[in-house]
């Protein structure tokens, strides 16, 4: 029978993290505010929180950046596709005026539209930014079109910028993932780098470096955690359960985002937010009782509203 092959310097941190950054977030933070708590009074406790929270900081940070460039990235696409979407009445509008000068069918008319309002109107986005690039070469210096080409030349300066900055968008998003990536590892090998100095410090009773890792999660992948992402100015499900004890039941809430949320208790999950919900502040980590978001013995679904209209909402819950 084949074994599997043992790693004595696996980084165990950087194994339950992998692909998954709201896990990471988690973690990260669990162990730095740990730390933080008995920093005072636990020299090794400020030695490892000193060499751990600059590097939970830039992770954050990197977090922080992706989801907002994220979404500025959905916006700008959206953007572009508002353009293209509007674009056949602006044609329209175009060819109007072009056969006020020039009749259809006529060898001027034929020099500017050759395909009539198809490659205008229909192909990649790329094809149609140089169909209207070249009506407007056509046009060139012809006096009698100077009036139209003024309207053409506007809507194209739009069209391009959006077009641009689409793409640049697209290329921010991804070097900010790789940003986190980065962040992320370097998270991971503080994290193992302290649990050596921990195991050291405590290696008589192990157990009073316990609190400083969430093991009990890291070891059980059925860790009742949630993680979503929830678009802008979006309501999601997060969960459905039925808890053994609903009215003492509680929830850890972690918003990874910079963006304001609310969170609710409903009867369905089409249900909508009513007058009982939790304000979550951005990039912030809060318990609240289930009660605290509605009638848990009535209302079963926990639900999450995203205020932000520009940036993505990166949500963890943990069932406590």
């Amino acid at each position: 029978m084949a074994k599997k092959s043992y790693g004595l310097f696996t980084n165990r941190f950087e194994l339950v993290t992998r692909g998954n950054h709201n896990v990471a977030a988690y973690l990260f933070k669990q162990h730095v505010d740990s730390l933080f708590a008995d920093s005072a009074i636990v020299p090794i406790a400020l030695t490892c929180y000193n060499r751990a929270n600059p590097k939970y900081l830039a992770f954050t940070a990197c977090t922080i950046t992706h989801s907002s460039q994220t979404g500025k990235q959905s916006g700008k696409v959206l953007n572009m596709d508002t353009i293209l979407n509007s674009m056949p009445a602006h044609v329209d509008d175009w060819v109007a005026k072009i056969k006020g000068v020039y009749k259809a069918g006529t060898p001027e008319y034929k020099a500017l539209l050759p395909k009539g309002k198809t490659k205008l109107n229909q192909g990649s986005q790329q094809n149609r930014v140089d169909a209207v690039a070249a009506l407007l070469e056509t046009i060139g210096t012809d006096a009698s079109l100077a009036a139209v080409k003024v309207i053409i030349q506007a809507f194209y300066d739009n069209m391009l910028a959006a077009f641009d900055n689409k793409d640049v968008s697209k290329k921010s998003t991804k070097t900010d993932s790789k940003a986190i990536e980065k962040a992320r590892k370097g998270m991971c090998n503080v994290m193992q780098g302290n649990f050596g100095l921990i195991t050291d410090e405590f290696q008589d009773d192990l157990t009073q470096g316990e609190k400083y890792f969430d093991e009990a999660y890291m070891s059980n992948p059925l860790q009742m955690i949630f993680n979503l992402m929830i678009k802008m100015l979006s309501t999601k499900k997060i969960l459905k359960r039925t808890f053994a004890n609903p009215l003492i039941q509680q929830l850890q809430i972690i918003n990874n985002s910079n963006t304001t949320l609310h969170l609710f208790l409903c009867a369905s999950k089409l249900g909508v937010m009513g007058t009982v919900f939790v304000t979550i502040l951005p990039n912030s980590n809060s318990t609240h009782l289930l009660t605290a978001f509605g009638d848990p013995t009535t209302e079963t679904f926990l639900k999450a509203y995203n205020t932000d209209d520009k940036v993505k909402a990166d949500i963890t819950v943990k069932v406590l």
